[in-house]
């Protein structure tokens, strides 16, 4: 589990005197001890700090008691009870069960039985005749009357202590195996309600209306309330939000410092291959280009994000802007995130640069020869780079030490989400000040692109180019494969193209879906006359080219493949796609696959053929064929499988979220960024707030922010 940005704040100084000095080391801490020290430790709770901030995951309702007779099969409840009967019994093996009969304290007459099987030697020894505890758990209505198995209990003590398990809003944590629930709410109740909260200091102004940390914290272990739980909550939030929201001011602020010398354009390529380009530009793909414009004509360099929808003419865009670098004798460098991607990326660029005079290469971990590899040809390297602009392709190859550039301009990142924020600084920092420009074809809600991509100017293609076929989507069960293959041929039969894509390289015994190697082998006799491709990461990379080009070429009409094509294919005349096991993906790479087709002029279809074992995952796969609008799947994608799933923390060089949620919690995100967006303006080097501007450099590393000085 990943520890809160907070927890390096204050070191953490040995003392044995645990219970006095709050900075004792963890193991020394009331309640721990060694052994629960390193079960501690699996959690990612190395500090008091890393305890306190090791918040419940949910909470149970323990407050309300209830009649165990006439609650219903299944309830669960909590009883006030005075044990009458208590009998440990053997059966065969060697098991213990114990068997409590427990008389209600409201009405002694109506009794209950709580069984223990295999019962340990704790419940045995405390639940005696006479004794009064408080029982939670669910009630099983049988012929002996109710029965709870395995329920919690504690005794009601007699000295007036408050209950920490029962008879409250109960928090629940995340726990490791050998650390039993029990064990860590007490240790966390000593460490939030009875010792001093010493390393809770507030490291920036709060607003008034939250609660402080000292507050908060304790409320969220043990609330009073479910109100004090959402106050508390709601700090907590805020803190995340306004970190994140700090860092992301800070890059940009960072960013406006640098300066970059603009030198005068020679020529004017960009405009030169606009007008010889087959197509014309949509007004969205114009806009983005002025939008760039004016980023390229003042002194801070360009850090732009261009969004847009699968087949919206992203690459039409970043070529622009690489040939108004070279236009001013700069290098060009696009990243793109798989071999086969970059490769297409390189055909394209050098089918379309070449005729205006524009050196194009390509350079990946296994393109090494020939002037694929301006980086290790000498001869070309030379040509490339001695005194005018060029264009390279490649893929993180592009990070290693061997690609060095002189005057590299202009860095461009495909499919940026498959990329971490240290891997495109990486790449950046070949260069003094380059322009980037950053690209993904998985839409990104806005709320969320506030949050990650809040240090970006942000351009948006919201229109497709004219002559994209339409592509209508179908769900369909396994049971009807037979048609679906009959339909595939029929289409192939017209001179049409498909792509069967399948999640797994090799079969599994722990994943219950389809391997393409071996369903590769079942549908080459079903398409007996025709040529069937298979494609998978495995092959060698001069075995996935040939696949390729065979398939571009149409000498392979039908291509099984994992889902590696998932970017980077273009294959106009393909225009089906079906895609087995769908309910194995997210919503989000289903709309990159389906991107594949509908390319050229030709009715398209995307068939999602699986077997979901629930109705949310029909409904889940149902939203495929009502849209093909990228933002809303990507709106639906976010709200099921939640925002830490679709942009993780390697994405955006960010911390965790722990708390808040940017969708649910937008409000809270729009006031912590302009909470931190007023006090970095009024004090930008922090001297105010020495606890915030060591906090932030713990929270992100110098790696990612730059140290405020």
């Amino acid at each position: 589990m990943d520890k809160h940005p907070l927890s390096p704040l204050k070191s953490e100084r040995t003392n044995t005197k645990a219970t006095k000095q709050p900075h004792a080391a963890l193991a020394e801490l009331p309640g721990i001890g060694v052994i629960r020290g390193e079960l501690l430790k699996k959690l990612g709770i190395s500090s008091r700090l890393d305890l306190l901030y090791h918040t419940p995951s949910r909470y149970e309702d323990r407050s309300r008691f209830a009649s165990p007779s006439s609650a219903n099969d299944g309830d669960t409840i909590t009883i006030f009870a005075r044990v009458h009967t208590a009998k440990l019994n053997r059966w065969r093996g060697g098991k213990r069960v114990l068997e409590v009969l427990l008389q209600t304290l409201a009405t002694p007459a109506e009794t209950f039985r709580c069984i223990w099987l295999n019962a340990s030697w704790y419940p045995h020894k405390v639940l005696l005749r006479g004794v009064e505890v408080v029982v939670y758990g669910k009630v099983k209505q049988t012929n002996r009357g109710p029965t709870l198995y395995h329920p919690e209990f504690e005794l009601m003590e007699k000295d007036g202590e408050e209950f920490i398990h029962l008879n409250r809003l109960t928090p629940i944590y995340p726990l490791t195996e050998g650390l039993f629930q029990r064990v860590l709410r007490r240790i966390q109740f000593q460490q939030t309600q009875k010792s001093p909260l010493e390393e809770l200091q507030e490291f920036y102004p709060a607003p008034e209306d939250l609660p402080s940390l000292k507050e908060a914290i304790p409320a969220v272990h043990f609330p009073s309330s479910w109100e004090a739980l959402r106050n508390a909550r709601q700090r907590l939030i805020f803190d995340e939000f306004f970190l994140q929201q700090c860092i992301l001011y800070r890059r940009r602020q960072e960013r406006a410092r640098l300066r970059k010398d603009r030198v005068e354009a020679k020529s004017e390529l960009a405009r030169k291959f606009l007008e010889v380009f087959p197509y014309t530009p949509t007004s969205a793909q114009r806009r983005s280009m002025a939008e760039i414009d004016t980023d390229l004509d003042v002194p801070t360099p360009m850090n732009r994000l261009l969004q847009g929808d699968v087949g919206s003419g992203k690459t039409l865009v970043a070529i622009y802007a690489m040939l108004r670098a070279v236009e001013r004798g700069e290098q060009a460098a696009l990243m793109a995130p798989t071999e086969i991607l970059a490769e297409q990326h390189y055909l394209n660029l050098k089918r379309w640069l070449e005729p205006l005079n524009i050196s194009v290469g390509l350079h990946t971990s296994n393109r090494k020869t020939s002037d694929r590899s301006p980086m290790d040809d000498e001869r070309l390297q030379q040509q490339l780079f001695a005194g005018r602009g060029a264009i390279t392709i490649g893929t993180h190859a592009l990070l290693y030490e061997s690609f060095s550039v002189n005057k590299l301009g202009l860095v461009v990142i495909d499919e940026q989400h498959k990329f971490g924020v240290m891997q495109r600084l990486a790449l950046t920092s070949k260069a003094g000040c380059p322009d980037v420009l950053v690209m993904t074809a998985t839409p990104i809600p806005r709320t969320l692109a506030m949050t990650v991509y809040g240090d970006l100017d942000v351009s948006i293609l919201d229109e497709l180019p004219p002559g994209r076929g339409k592509v209508s989507t179908h769900c369909r069960s396994e049971s009807e494969l037979p048609k679906v293959w009959k339909f595939i041929r029929d289409q192939l039969s017209v001179g049409r193209q498909a792509y069967v894509v399948y999640p797994l390289i090799d079969e599994s015994d722990k994943v219950e879906a389809k391997a393409v190697q071996s369903e590769y082998e079942k549908l080459v006799p079903i398409f007996d006359g025709f040529k069937v491709g298979l494609l998978h990461g495995r092959l060698k990379p001069d075995e996935k080219e040939e696949v390729m080009r065979q398939f571009r070429e149409n000498k392979v009409q039908l291509l099984v493949s994992t889902p590696v094509i998932e970017v980077g294919v273009d294959v106009s005349n393909a225009t089906i796609m079906v895609i087995e096991n769908a309910e194995r993906f997210g919503l989000a790479q289903l709309h990159q696959l389906r991107g594949r087709i509908g390319r050229g002029g030709n009715a398209s279809y995307c068939i999602l053929v699986g077997q979901p074992r629930s109705l949310e995952s029909w409904k889940r796969l149902k939203i495929m064929e009502e849209t093909t609008d990228g933002f809303r799947i990507a709106e639906e994608d976010l709200k099921i499988r939640g925002p830490g799933d679709i942009l993780g923390t390697e994405q955006s060089g960010l911390p965790p979220l722990r708390f808040g949620d940017p969708l649910a919690d937008i409000q809270i995100l729009h006031r912590a960024r302009q909470h931190a967006g007023k006090i970095l303006l009024e004090d930008p080097q922090l001297k105010k707030y020495p606890l915030l501007k060591q906090t932030l450099s713990s929270a992100i590393g110098k790696r990612t922010l730059a140290t405020v000085s």
